[in-house]
């Protein structure tokens, strides 16, 4: 559960889809959140669309932890706990000024706050205390692209604040868990996630979850194509129109988001695919 020291939240709105079990209330922070100001203009159906509907039926019909990894404001831990009344969450966000604000989005819904924890540290391939590199505008937007790789932070072209935060691993954090089941896990790290795998390899082969993550220009593919091969996962890149199943992961100008399934429930994935109106094309 979170704790009530929370930031004061305003421009606040109510988040719809059809398929959610309930709505959720979340904040634009005064327009600040940009991501926030989109879906309160938009939709939430229309947000990186197919990958919400594809989240939201896939945590439908599970039961157990989901994993927001990267949780910025908490948008992804609200739709996961808002989509099914039997899903716990748990929100990884290492950064501090975004964590009140996450903090805060929770404690706007407090029929769903008791489903969810947050974690103050970032998942990386070891523990240890690192640098993390917070990417600033001068506009005063909410930080979507702070990152633990410098390099990263370097190529948004914003200025950016060398922060100091904490890390473990998901295989560390798994043996925290007993015997709760985790069916889904989204990674939003910033060309990160190849680190996150590395240090959550048997985590991943003990629950099998499907994954959503990033796949952004210039990052590090291999040890994700390295999870492929040897732990039997597929790979789709979500594009507007359709999904694209390839044998490797890759960027996509057109598909940043990319969902990784367990071979053996392919058959749920198409399935549910049949159902929202999405062809899937091999690649």
């Amino acid at each position: 559960m979170i704790s009530d020291n929370t930031t004061t939240l305003i421009d606040t709105f109510e988040v719809n889809h059809p398929n959610l079990a309930q709505r959720f209330t979340f904040s634009s922070s005064g327009q600040l959140d940009t991501i926030a100001a989109t879906i309160r203009t938009n939709g939430l159906e229309t947000y990186e669309a197919p990958t919400t509907n594809i989240i939201i039926e896939l945590v439908k019909s599970s039961s157990g932890l989901v994993l927001d990894v990267g949780a910025n404001t908490g948008l992804f831990t609200l739709v996961a706990t808002a989509a099914n009344p039997l899903i716990r969450a748990c929100a990884f966000e290492p950064l501090e000024n975004i964590r009140e604000l996450l903090k805060a989005n929770i404690a706007l819904n407090p029929e769903l706050a008791p489903r969810i924890a947050i974690e103050p540290v970032g998942l990386s391939n070891g523990r240890g205390t690192f640098s993390f590199y917070e990417t600033i505008n001068n506009l005063g937007f909410v930080t979507t692209s702070s990152s633990l790789e410098k390099a990263h932070a370097e190529r948004i072209g914003d200025l950016y604040i060398e922060r100091t935060i904490e890390t473990r691993t998901l295989d560390e954090f798994g043996e925290t868990l007993g015997n709760v089941s985790v069916p889904f896990i989204k990674i939003d790290v910033e060309r990160h996630e190849h680190a996150v795998i590395t240090g959550g390899r048997r985590f991943i082969a003990k629950h099998r979850p499907f994954l959503t993550l990033e796949v952004l220009i210039e990052a590090d593919t291999s040890s994700l194509n390295q999870l492929l091969i040897q732990s039997n996962y597929l790979a789709l890149a979500m594009a507007s129109s359709e999904l694209r199943q390839c044998e490797r992961l890759r960027f996509h100008s057109d598909a940043w988001n990319h969902l990784l399934v367990p071979a053996e429930k392919a058959e749920r994935l198409f399935s549910l695919c049949r159902r929202l109106g999405l062809q899937i094309k091999i690649c």
